[in-house]
């Protein structure tokens, strides 16, 4: 899907637009209940017409605007919403090429009580989780004769007060074990020669993920479809938005569908 950014970034510089990367957005600029334009770290002021956001949304709303500018989704009214859970993540450089599928999913033996322990705010002993063996597809992800491996396991948001600082170093050995117990991946830890871990801490810290909620606001009925934040942002005039906060709802695949809606807003005259 990388290539997918890749050919629209193509697609905007052929048009004589200008891509930025590294100019991390400080502040959306604002004129009454219009945006103008976006104010960057580096102090630099950058004016337009419309403004698509598609930073995560809560994040969005508690940190991008000044406070007075956002009602419906003010940060009080925000701590009243439904998120998603979290997920803990496992990126692996891997000395050798595991002949399993690309996609593997492993539920936990008492599923529902791996849901309640999520919604509650508590760890799993017994946990789900998903592996990703990308490398049996794509075999450009790592050098010859090695792999790269990712384990995806969904665990409590931060709203469950969960301290990751002192808890992730067993989670993870408890994550290694299930995979080496439930997988054909029986000596992955042996073979490991790079690991990154992101937690739901990190996903704040590191990706401004709010609360960590890594797939966003809830998808209970009042937060579905067309009572989910419109891609023609309702609080603000000429701002859209695109990701998993808006309409339709979060996913990847949905997730490219409300850049489509929005692309078709923009169009509009």
């Amino acid at each position: 899907m990388n290539q997918i950014s890749k050919a629209m970034a193509k697609v905007v510089e052929e048009e004589g637009g200008e891509v930025l990367t590294d100019q991390n957005v400080e502040r959306v600029l604002t004129s009454g209940r219009k945006v103008t334009g976006v104010l960057l770290e580096d102090g630099e002021r950058m004016d337009f017409d419309k403004v698509v956001v598609n930073a995560d949304f809560g994040y969005a709303m508690t940190n991008l605007f000044e406070s007075n500018k956002i009602r419906k989704y003010s940060a009080k009214k925000l701590e009243g919403k439904k998120f998603s859970c979290s997920t803990y993540m496992l990126y692996l450089g891997v000395d050798k090429v595991y002949d399993v599928p690309h996609h593997n999913i492993f539920f936990a033996n008492d599923y529902r009580q791996n849901i309640a322990d999520i919604q509650e705010g508590r760890l799993s002993e017994d946990f789900s989780f998903y592996v990703q063996n990308a490398s049996v597809t794509d075999d450009t992800l790592a050098p010859l004769g090695k792999s790269a491996v990712y384990v995806l396991v969904p665990v409590p948001n931060n709203r469950s007060h969960i301290e990751w600082d002192r808890e992730e170093p067993s989670f993870k050995e408890k994550v290694y074990s299930n995979i080496e117990t439930r997988t054909q991946m029986k000596d992955l830890k042996d073979h490991v020669e790079i690991e990154k871990t992101i937690t739901p801490k990190a996903w704040v810290t590191d990706y401004n993920v709010y609360i960590g909620a890594t797939f966003n606001l809830a998808h209970n009925l009042s937060q579905m479809l067309y009572f989910r934040p419109h891609n023609k942002f309702e609080e603000l005039k000429n701002l859209y938005l695109v990701g998993g906060g808006t309409h339709p709802g979060s996913g990847l695949p949905t997730i490219y569908i409300s850049g489509i809606v929005t692309a078709g807003l923009l169009s509009k005259p």
